[in-house]
């Protein structure tokens, strides 16, 4: 919707109406116009009230964008914000969507008690496409081997096989990225311009009472650095080093940004234990490993920490024993196959099939996702419910048991 509503006068909808230009807005009108065309065009809305229908809302905060007439809908998005009080959290004015509260009330619901964004159980968060150069080395890396090989899949998934695989690490816990420094107040939900207040290096930094934002500076959030210790890593962008970061540092954390981020995708990839800082929303593919017949989810691969909880970050992680530590490195080098798109770069069907031979072979992000929606059609009554209808395909296919 960019190019149209930003670079050229029209043609925009809701023109006549006189409605909303603003680009999230336009997708929400967007997507209505689609849904007149199903509803006319063929039976199999009407047929299931569109419980059956799948919708994409990929934008920063898309889900909360939704129309209320697709609601019932299952909806792919990277945004599993499922608060029932909803508010925008991005930083972007074209992206707020209390921002036209006539614009809300006539198409996505009523803005005293909002729509909450992304309905648990129904709904799915999908990893974002990142380029091969991204993960392609990486899922190549020796260091970084499922323990057992291929062969040991199905130990791993069962919370076995964690004493090899990932070599020792020297850091502790990593993020590099944008603080919100030359950004408006809420910004990643100040979490970003917190812990790095907190845990800042000293010795790289200049200490001071507040943190900078694009009208200033904030007292309420200082620069002090008081709990910085060796082995932690809070940092501005890495440049160059943000694998090598990745690569040192057992535990990396996972911060929303204008909406959703890729961290906890960057983490996985190089074989580091995602840290997510983000109350009430869901991450990538949460629940569907479970769902699929992995035997295990995100608890079992990664750590949570409330958002106000980051005083004590450094001393939740260093209380996870060490064993524990290892299962989770393992699984996460088991599952981190399924957070990227390894059939979809090139047209040419070599190079797709060189990509699907990357890592753990065929599997990749694509089948999750199949799986996950298969595992909704059982929910919807489309499909037989019986595990022994399913699992054992599942587990071959997820290449657990032959």
């Amino acid at each position: 919707m960019w190019p149209i509503v930003h670079f050229a006068d029209e043609p925009y909808l809701g023109r006549k109406q006189r409605l909303n230009r603003r680009r999230s807005h336009q997708g929400s009108l967007l997507m209505l116009e689609a849904l007149h065309y199903i509803r006319e065009a063929f039976p199999f809305w009407n047929a299931s009230a569109g419980r059956d229908h799948v919708w994409m809302m990929l934008h920063d905060e898309g889900p909360c964008f939704c129309p209320l007439a697709i609601r019932q809908s299952i909806l792919l998005t990277h945004y599993g914000y499922y608060s029932e009080t909803p508010k925008p959290w991005g930083t972007f004015y074209d992206d707020n969507f209390f921002a036209d509260k006539g614009f809300y009330r006539k198409f996505l619901g009523d803005p005293d008690r909002p729509t909450r964004c992304f309905k648990r159980g129904r709904d799915l968060v999908l990893p974002p496409w990142k380029m091969p150069t991204f993960w392609r080395k990486m899922l190549a890396e020796p260091s970084l081997r499922l323990p057992g090989g291929a062969k040991g899949a199905g130990t791993v998934a069962k919370g076995g096989g964690g004493g090899g695989g990932d070599k020792p690490r020297s850091g502790l816990v990593f993020f590099a990225g944008d603080l919100g420094f030359k950004r408006l107040k809420g910004y990643s939900h100040d979490l970003r311009q917190k812990a790095h207040g907190l845990y800042c290096d000293p010795h790289k930094v200049k200490v001071k009472n507040c943190t900078d934002f694009v009208y200033g500076c904030r007292p309420e959030i200082p620069q002090l650095c008081e709990l910085w210790e060796p082995g932690v890593s809070i940092m501005l962008h890495a440049g160059g080093k943000y694998h090598a970061y990745l690569l040192d540092h057992t535990f990396c954390l996972a911060f929303p940004g204008d909406g959703w981020s890729s961290r906890v995708l960057d983490a996985v990839v190089h074989g580091c234990i995602p840290v997510i800082v983000q109350d009430e929303s869901e991450m990538f593919f949460e629940g569907a490993f479970a769902a699929a017949g992995l035997g295990f989810d995100y608890a079992d691969f990664s750590v949570r920490i409330a958002e106000d909880g980051l005083r004590s970050l450094v001393t939740t992680l260093k209380a996870i024993p060490q064993s524990r530590v290892a299962e989770m490195r393992a699984r996460v080098l088991l599952v981190r196959d399924y957070f990227v798109y390894k059939d979809m770069y090139s047209p040419d069907a070599d190079e797709r099939r060189e990509l699907l031979k990357a890592g753990r072979p065929n599997q990749d992000a694509f089948l999750l996702l199949a799986m996950a929606l298969e595992a909704r059609a059982r929910d919807l009554g489309r499909l037989p419910a019986n595990p022994a209808a399913w699992r054992p395909r599942n587990r071959r296919l997820l290449g657990l048991r032959k």
